[in-house]
């Protein structure tokens, strides 16, 4: 069994159920260390990082993004997922403090706030990508995201993630699962999966106590007969290249371009998912010039 991120693909026996387990937490510390954020953005970008992990993992073929247009302070948050496990993100202000709630939690649902707007993109690499949305009912992204399912996909689902952020702000553990109950499932297995589901204790809380992906699928399908059909590596990848920051720059055009060389002397690209900045010479802003010309 995989011990690194991963997500682990379920089906239960006799029927069109499907679950998947993601354990996460390598993923989400790289995210947090590129980004610097604070342990309620650790939190929040964590849960969507891991839940669209899930979704384009098991998405043959397609990148899979999800948006949050947060009412709360954390303004937006924007993710990407893929077939080949490859996961990577960024959360607008990435160094919002927040209280924690009543019972001691990092309080990402006030942080995301209520009645934001969650956008799926569903990208298959050719034609126009799919997208649906809906408000968000509570902000706290897994509840969010089975509401969606059930309510643009047509396709009742259970979600939950988590994060858990050590005392330095370093992320201790992190995974998530999405559990899909197509219409027509028995009720008998529905209602044995919601007993189950309300029996787990916080996802992060099992992964750091030790228990393993398999470990929380037995629990998540406890009484029900199933079989692992497969297991997807994922890791924090962003492909951006000093190519990509090239086109970045032609697309400000000929005059902006023109301002830098004059006003700044070089240009500069950073990348929102990476941090990482890339620098171009007033030598070469006016070789970009030629280009464009």
């Amino acid at each position: 069994m995989n011990t690194g991120d991963h997500v682990l693909r379920a089906m239960v026996e006799d029927t069109r159920v499907v679950a998947y387990v993601a354990s996460s937490t390598h993923l989400v510390e790289e995210a947090r260390s590129l980004h610097g954020t604070s342990p309620v953005a650790t939190a929040s970008l964590g849960r969507a990082l891991t839940l669209v992990g899930i979704m384009g993992a098991v998405s043959q073929d397609q990148q899979v993004s999800l948006q949050i247009r947060c009412r709360g302070p954390l303004r937006g948050i924007y993710v990407q997922g893929n077939w080949k496990g490859e996961v990577r993100g960024y959360v607008s202000e990435p160094f919002v403090i927040m209280p924690p709630r009543k019972d001691g939690k990092l309080n990402v649902e006030e942080a995301i706030g209520p009645g934001s707007q969650l956008i799926v993109v569903r990208d298959l690499g050719w034609g126009e990508p799919w997208v649906g949305s809906v408000a968000m009912p509570r902000g706290g992204i897994a509840y969010d995201l089975a509401y969606y399912f059930t309510l643009s996909e047509g396709l009742p689902s259970a979600c939950s993630a988590g994060v858990y952020v050590g005392r330095d702000g370093e992320v201790l553990s992190a995974g998530g699962f999405i559990v899909h109950t197509p219409s027509g499932t028995d009720e008998e297995i529905l209602r044995i999966l919601e007993q189950n589901v309300a029996k787990l204790q916080p996802i992060s809380f099992e992964l750091f106590s030790g228990k393993s992906s398999k470990g929380i699928m037995d629990e998540l399908l406890q009484g029900l007969a199933y079989r692992i059909v497969g297991e997807n590596t994922l890791r924090y990848h962003c492909p951006c290249s000093m190519a990509r920051a090239k086109r970045a720059l032609v697309l400000l055009g000929k005059k902006e371009i023109e301002r830098l060389m004059r006003e700044e002397g070089r240009g500069e690209v950073r990348c929102v998912f990476c941090n990482r900045l890339y620098l171009f010479t007033k030598s070469d802003l006016g070789d970009l010039l030629e280009e464009i010309e």
